[in-house]
């Protein structure tokens, strides 16, 4: 998908499955767009981070930092969600993402999401449905690497 530095709503993703134009419109209403320059810092670990992200447009990065230097750990590609762990549990960001290129990210601040939530009860659980189970596909992977490990060095 391309940046558009006018984009109003969200495109259809798979979290956002049920939604149709309106609902899409209403959501979006509640966050904003951003537009993020090759090597921004998007979330920095450690950090503060109460916001739901959307990848648009554009490739992340995700990198654990440590003594020596960013270490790669992952990666979000246009159409994925990020930072839901925070939406649910309020901590500091467990890793830094940064543009990998010039990207366009949708965010809503947890007191935009709690907004949303109240106004259009049935579209919110539809979201948190679809936040829940982006957050259980990613830990089956983060269990499936670990008993990979495990067997590895049995």
């Amino acid at each position: 998908m391309k940046i558009d530095p006018n984009r109003v709503v969200l495109p259809p993703s798979e979290m956002l499955a049920g939604y149709e134009g309106d609902d899409l419109h209403e959501l979006s209403g509640y966050g904003r767009f951003i537009i993020f320059n090759q090597k921004d810092v998007i979330i920095k670990e450690g950090h503060e981070q109460n916001r739901l992200g959307f990848l648009v447009a554009g490739a992340l990065d995700v990198v654990h930092e440590t003594e020596t230097g960013p270490v790669p750990v992952g990666a979000i590609a246009e159409g994925e969600w990020f930072g839901e762990i925070n939406i649910f549990d309020a901590d500091v960001a467990s890793a830094t993402v940064v543009a990998r290129v010039e990207s366009q990210v949708w965010y809503i601040s947890r007191s935009k999401l709690e907004e949303f939530l109240n106004a259009s009860p049935a579209l919110g659980c539809q979201l948190i449905l679809g936040a829940a189970e982006v957050l259980a596909r990613r830990i089956r992977g983060v269990l499936a690497k670990l008993n990979a490990t495990w067997e590895l060095s049995s």
